[in-house]
């Protein structure tokens, strides 16, 4: 994982094809504390909507694991964000897909390393073994993964 911004991966906003931003309010709580039921639909929702847009873009390739990487980073924000909002970003650029998720918590998240029995602690291994790149921002605040659109379907209208 590595420090740094989805702006950072993409190499400009002149190769952006599409920026998709929902703010989702949210109860404040504290970090670790079971995520409310009303707020965890939005797990589900955000994949269905992953996965339309995807479609729309004629890259159905990408669907599995970006729906992976969705519920991973959304469910990691609800659980251990504490801000009154988790923004969810959806960017296509001219050959990656970025997908990020602003928790407003400080506290960086990390690639953990979770026994065979552990229920919890495998989330940005998944995202990290599933994406070309995964990283958070400098201040810790927003968790991000890119995949890399494969060559055939970089043609997408």
């Amino acid at each position: 994982m590595i420090v740094g911004t989805v702006e950072n991966v993409t190499a400009g906003p002149e190769v952006v094809r599409d920026d998709f931003t929902l703010n989702l309010r949210r109860d404040p709580e504290l970090a670790g504390r079971p995520v409310a039921p009303h707020e965890g639909r939005w797990v589900g929702h955000l994949r269905r909507i992953g996965a339309a847009r995807l479609c729309d873009w004629g890259l159905q390739c990408l669907v599995d694991d970006a729906q992976t990487a969705i519920s991973e980073l959304v469910t990691n924000a609800l659980r251990h964000g504490t801000g009154e909002r988790v923004v969810f970003r959806f960017l296509l650029a001219a050959d990656v897909l970025a997908i990020e998720v602003d928790d407003g918590s400080t506290r960086q998240a990390r690639i953990g390393k979770a026994d065979d029995l552990d229920e919890n602690g495998r989330g940005m291994f998944i995202v990290s073994a599933l994406s070309t790149v995964c990283g958070v921002s400098p201040d810790g605040t927003r968790t991000w993964c890119c995949f890399e659109i494969p060559a055939p379907a970089r043609g997408y209208a």
